[in-house]
């Protein structure tokens, strides 16, 4: 897999778990179930696409 698109899904992931500190320093607890909902959604994501990619290889 090219390193900028494995890149691409780490620096969101990692995003998405700043966003969700964030949000948890206010206390927003449905906002934060939300958020780790979309955060497992796209890890998951992210793990079918490298393994596609990696297969192609």
């Amino acid at each position: 897999m090219p390193a900028t698109l494995r890149m691409t899904l780490c620096e969101i992931r990692d995003d998405l778990h700043i966003l969700r500190r964030m949000v948890a320093a206010r206390g927003h607890i449905e906002t934060i179930q939300g958020i780790d909902a979309l955060i497992g959604i796209a890890e998951a994501e992210a793990i079918k696409v490298i393994r596609r990619i990696d297969r192609a290889a």
